[in-house]
This record gives C-alpha cells, sequence and structure tokens, in this order.
C-alpha cells in the first residue's frame, strides 16, 4: 500500500472535526525542531482541543500568520494574551497569540512507549529544559559541533 505525504493544511479541516466533542486527533511527527523530545518521521502526538488554560510547558499546534502549522512548547507566558513558544531543538523565541493555538498535545508515542503530560521522566526533562532556554544556543552549538568532529572522525578512521 502506497501511502503520500499530505500537507497539514489539507488535514486541518479534519483534524477540526476530529477533535470536537472531545475527540483526539494522531499526528506523525515532521521535522526535527523539537528533538530530542520527538524525533522526525518516528514519534506520534496526540492533539485535542484546548479544554483549559494553556500555561508554560504545554506542547501545542499552532498556525503562523503565513498558513504555516507549528508544534512548539511554550517557554513562557507574559501577562497578556500571548505565549512565546520555540521548539527543544531551537533557541529562538517566536511570539503566539491565544488564538493561533489550535490544540494542545495530550500524549505522545515514541517507540513503544506511551508518554503523557503526567509522565514523570518527560516531566523531568520538560522542567530541566525550559528552565535552562536562555543556555540552549550555546548548549545546542557546542553538541552540533561534537557532532560534526565525531563524523569527521569517522569518515577519516
Amino acid at each position: 500500500m502506497q501511502v503520500s505525504a499530505i500537507p497539514m493544511e489539507s488535514l486541518a479541516e479534519l483534524f477540526s472535526l476530529q477533535m470536537e466533542n472531545g475527540g483526539i486527533a494522531r499526528l506523525v511527527v515532521t521535522g526535527s525542531s523539537m528533538h530530542p523530545t520527538l524525533r522526525d518521521r518516528r514519534d506520534v502526538v496526540y492533539l485535542s482541543t484546548i479544554d483549559r488554560p494553556l500555561k508554560k510547558k504545554d506542547l501545542i499546534l499552532y498556525q503562523r500568520d503565513n498558513g504555516q502549522y507549528i508544534l512548539h512548547r511554550i517557554v513562557s507566558k507574559p501577562k497578556n494574551d500571548q505565549f512565546i513558544c520555540s521548539g527543544d531543538n531551537q533557541w529562538e523565541k517566536e511570539p503566539v497569540r491565544r488564538e493561533q493555538a489550535l490544540a494542545i498535545v495530550k500524549k505522545c508515542k515514541r517507540g513503544k512507549k506511551i508518554l503523557t503530560e503526567r509522565s514523570f521522566g518527560l516531566r523531568l526533562w520538560v522542567t530541566f529544559w525550559v528552565a535552562i532556554f536562555p543556555l540552549r544556543r550555546p548548549i545546542l552549538a557546542a553538541r552540533r559541533s561534537v557532532g560534526k568532529l565525531i563524523r569527521k572522525l569517522k569518515y577519516t578512521l
């Protein structure tokens, strides 16, 4: 059976219908912005309607003004009706208005493990990673440099 990629724009209406009345929409993660928490084309998130006030550390699906759909974490919540979001593999901050937020991740599947927002290990990781947000840029830069060095050493051996 051949499966073709369907653009998120085409799926938005189906997701909305699925999530109405408390339904859950399943989405395979694409991209590397949420690595290492979520892995490209291997992990799955389960989205639902936003049924409570959003807070720091929530993982949300939102739509940018240019129409692009993004799955990122709230890293801070100013007092106004705006959130600051970022991918777990990024250090850039992106302001997101409340009306742009479409869904919240209730659980994710990593391999055979199902993790909820209450999973101890995931909560510990997210709390740590959000807390050190100001240090992400040098940490991620160092990780990339080490990765390049390891690849270079493997290539030369």
